[in-house]
């Protein structure tokens, strides 16, 4: 018999067994699942080839040599098997990924671009399509953003070849709640202007593509549609939907590897199942051999530098990292989630402005430790916030100066929470209430956020008045 399909594979791990997934940060909760909608459907009834019919990624050719699909708190997602650390995670034959190099025009390296052609030529073999000229040219060498050409490709990809599409139809989500395809309503929700006018800015840059490549590429957008007497062709032309729909999935779903040197973007079916914590225990890239795009574990934890991952046990969630220094604004503009725990975020600088170079360091590092010791975890964090922007010259102030900075930092606290139109409280009542729908509690879950963050702040600073010396 044939391998199981992915939706089986669900399926049955749900049936037999109770998975435990470490959260990202030792003590933190892991971040809100994400539910994964329903897969959309293109108007076309053009009939699949027999190979599409089977599972769609064991028909490109995806293997599962160490791990599995199954459902966990960060949603659908890869899970070890428990085998050992140097059995590949996953493994994707290189010439069924679409990729794009990064670097384009005049001083590009052409090794890159070469490459990647002689991928897409392969389709021939490994997919049994031909790729026309027009989309390969436009993904090798146009002077566009990476994400539009991977949007391209993934277009004419899902429109063309089969197996692409039926892997599209079981895997990928039907709809994004990336910040830049946002309402206003929902916009306004954040409580947060900066935030607001960045997806503002991208959502107008990011709708005005497909108009882009339809004037300016108009080969492009023919061969996405198929020309007129090509048995390829639908019936349906490609629609701005679709572009936005592909031009989500190029932001949530490519990841970087390398052709003849060059850095590229993929999209790799399977592997792009992983999901993203700050503490990954997975790399991803290109093999060796250039034959294959694997997800690999991290074995760079030693005795002597224990400073990655342990080894895999079963049923432990595979996890990557989308960007190790972005913070929840651009996490929730490109990939659609928040990370309450998220390392990068900042303290509003408002709150902190009237102590900067002002209060001494001595004061921030003992209000630190007691909260360390307390195991006030966002509190020690606010102290470290703190640090950065304090006077480490421990004799250019006194007690009374460094009181002086803690009332004008708490007025600033203060003023901080009052500016919000909704307090904590009723942003808790409100998540707690449910019905918002993803993208509007996910809005909500980053206002609460940066609100809990001042109250950890105030805590900080009511710490530093019972230790100043």
């Amino acid at each position: 018999t044939g391998a199981p399909s992915v939706s089986t594979l669900f399926a049955m791990r749900a049936a037999v067994t109770t998975r435990v997934v470490r959260a990202p940060i030792p003590g933190v909760p892991a971040p809100t699942r994400i539910r994964r909608p329903r897969v959309l459907r293109l108007a076309s009834t053009r009939v699949a080839s027999a190979s599409s019919t089977a599972d769609p990624a064991s028909a490109l050719g995806v293997e599962y040599p160490a791990s599995a699909p199954g459902e966990g708190v960060r949603g659908r997602g890869l899970f070890h098997t428990g085998d050992a650390p140097d059995v590949p995670v996953v493994r994707t034959p290189i010439d069924v990924t679409l990729c794009v190099p990064e670097l384009v025009g005049p001083d590009a390296p052409a090794e890159c671009a070469d490459g990647v052609r002689a991928m897409y030529k392969a389709w021939s073999a490994s997919l049994d399509v031909d790729v026309p000229e027009p989309i390969v040219d436009f993904l090798c060498h146009a002077e566009c953003p990476k994400d539009l050409r991977m949007a391209a490709a993934l277009m004419w990809a899902r429109r063309h070849v089969p197996r692409w599409r039926a892997y599209a139809d079981d895997v990928m989500p039907a709809s994004y709640t990336s910040l830049y395809l946002a309402t206003d309503e929902e916009l306004e929700a954040l409580q947060d202007e900066n935030v607001r006018r960045m997806a503002m800015g991208s959502k107008a840059n990011y709708a005005a593509g497909w108009e882009m490549i339809k004037t300016q590429h108009p080969t492009v957008a023919d061969a996405i549609d198929g020309a007129p007497g090509d048995d390829r062709s639908i019936d349906d032309q490609s629609t701005q939907e679709e572009f936005d729909w592909a031009r989500a999935t190029a932001h949530t779903r490519a990841m970087s590897g390398k052709v003849a040197g060059g850095p590229c973007a993929f999209i790799v079916p399977g592997v792009d199942l992983a999901n993203h914590s700050f503490a990954p225990n997975c790399h991803y890239g290109v093999s060796p051999d250039g034959g294959s795009f694997q997800l690999t574990w991290d074995t760079t934890a030693t005795r002597e530098t224990p400073k990655g991952p342990p080894p895999p046990e079963r049923d432990d969630e595979v996890l990557i990292c989308y960007g190790a220094r972005m913070p929840n604004a651009l996490l929730m503009l490109h990939y659609g989630f928040m990370d309450p725990e998220n390392p990068n975020e900042q303290l509003p600088m408002e709150c902190m402005i009237p102590g900067a170079r002002k209060i001494r360091a001595k004061t921030v590092s003992a209000a630190g430790r007691a909260f360390a010791e307390e195991g006030d975890t966002k509190a020690e964090w606010a102290a470290r916030q703190m640090m950065q922007m304090a006077n480490p010259v421990d004799d250019s102030a006194d007690k009374a100066a460094d009181l002086a900075c803690v009332g004008a930092m708490r007025d600033a606290a203060d003023a901080k929470l009052a500016s919000f139109p909704t307090t904590a409280e009723e942003d808790e009542a409100l998540l707690s209430a449910g019905g918002l729908g993803e993208r509007m509690g996910m809005c909500v879950e980053y206002r609460l956020s940066v609100k809990r963050n001042v109250e950890a702040f105030r805590r900080f600073l009511a710490k530093m008045e019972e230790v100043v010396e």
